[in-house]
């Protein structure tokens, strides 16, 4: 079996003293809302709210919060003006016409279609919200098997029950995800070790559209995800313990970009190729995510 390897980031802060504490709840119902990521605009520091819409941020660094969450529309608040219970509100969705239609179920096609052996790379987030994201360009072949049917990721996670976050994205006019085509989560729960994990999507009627999809991988900043481990320090004997947090997706090597994208500190960033201490075959390549849809009629 190959060795897996694992893709870490560290970024160095500045210390500063207090504390963020507050929860998450839908403006309307006061119920809370689960898996909301929160960064401290123009910083690299950020989290994800628990499944009770609970957060907390120790030394916040910067003047503003920006809160974002599938279904909601994406709010700042200044820190100074945070309270214990933050509201949300519910995104209007401008719905075009929907024409019904029903599903045979009996044609099917996969595409992005991987094969293990294709990967041995793995990434990890570190202690900030980030998302992956890969471009399905359309082909009029998808219009015999128009629906999303079925998503497969490879998976890599060094704890049981791990989750992370699927989102379907289209594009905006430059070309990069914007807007979200199903407002809820859908949220995936690992197995410890390698895995490929496949997730049911018949039910939710989602069609692929024709300018295109972006299939994103979202990680999620909570306690119950957290992977503890250690690294070496440069021109030193000791190492420094940092936090990764599971559960870490397969990339596959590339030469080409193909419209893939990291979610980061706020902003979304093409991809760009790996350097450094990477391994072969990923060295001066592209990582894109290793994710294969079955469509049906």
């Amino acid at each position: 079996m190959k060795k897996l390897f694992l893709f870490l980031f560290i970024f160095k802060t500045s210390i500063s003293f207090g504390q963020i504490k507050a929860k998450v709840v839908d403006a309307n119902t006061l119920l809370p809302i689960p898996f909301v990521n929160i960064w401290i605009e123009n910083t690299s520091i950020g989290t994800t709210a628990n499944a009770n819409g609970e957060f907390l941020i120790d030394n916040p660094i910067g003047q503003t919060i920006v809160l974002s969450s599938v279904g909601y529309e994406s709010t700042k608040i200044k820190i100074t003006e945070i309270q214990p219970l933050i509201k949300l509100n519910a995104k209007i969705v401008e719905l075009k016409e929907i024409i019904i239609s029903s599903k045979k179920g009996k044609t099917k096609t996969v595409i992005g279609k991987f094969d293990d052996s294709e990967i041995s790379y793995y990434y990890a987030a570190n202690n900030n919200p980030e998302i992956k994201a890969r471009f399905f360009p359309f082909d009029s072949l998808l219009l015999k098997t128009p629906f999303l049917n079925k998503i497969k990721f490879r998976i890599y996670s060094e704890i049981k029950n791990a989750k992370f976050n699927i989102r379907f994205y289209s594009g905006d006019s430059t070309g990069k995800p914007s807007y979200n085509l199903y407002e809820q989560n859908l949220i995936g729960i690992v197995k410890k070790g390698v895995n490929n994990l496949e997730i049911d999507l018949s039910k939710l009627n989602i069609k692929f559209p024709e300018e295109g999809l972006f299939v994103s991988y979202e990680w999620l900043i909570i306690k119950e995800n957290e992977y503890k481990t250690s690294l070496p320090i440069p021109n030193s004997n000791k190492r420094k313990e940092i936090s990764l947090f599971e559960p870490k997706v397969g990339l596959l090597p590339t030469k080409n970009n193909m419209n893939s994208w990291t979610y980061k500190n706020g902003i979304w960033q093409s991809e760009v190729i790996f350097g450094g201490n990477t391994p072969e075959p990923y060295l001066n390549n592209y990582g894109i995510l290793a994710v294969e849809l079955t469509l049906t009629d």
